[in-house]
């Protein structure tokens, strides 16, 4: 019963979407996390300020946040990529159960021409 579960899920593509979420998750802990990081390197106050070392720690840091800024900003982008597919997914699933219920019959009458 839990493989028939399965089955359909994989066809309806929910474990598609669910891993997609779980990596776009990972990925913001470890964006988070980085950003973190970095702050803490900026404000440890290892260097002198106005140094060339502070100044390169400064772009890395506006660097860093400024991708991660740009690529969760287009994770719209990704869901709606992820909805097209998952819509595919679905509707390549309605043609398979209809081929199945279908059976050898094809859509049109089969009768013979009386003489």
């Amino acid at each position: 019963m839990n493989s028939l579960k399965q089955r359909k899920k994989s066809v309806l593509g929910l474990n598609t979407v669910k891993a997609f979420i779980v990596v776009l998750l990972s990925l913001a802990i470890i964006a988070i996390v980085t950003l973190i990081v970095l702050s803490a390197i900026q404000n440890a106050n290892i260097v002198t300020a106005g140094s060339v070392v502070a100044n390169q720690i400064n772009a890395t840091v506006n660097n860093v946040s400024t991708g991660i800024t740009s690529f969760f900003g287009n994770s719209s982008t990704f869901f709606a990529l992820l909805g097209v597919v998952v819509i595919i997914l679905i509707i390549s699933l309605v043609v398979v159960v209809v081929n199945r219920f279908g059976g050898d019959s094809t859509g049109g009458t089969n009768q013979q021409p009386s003489l």
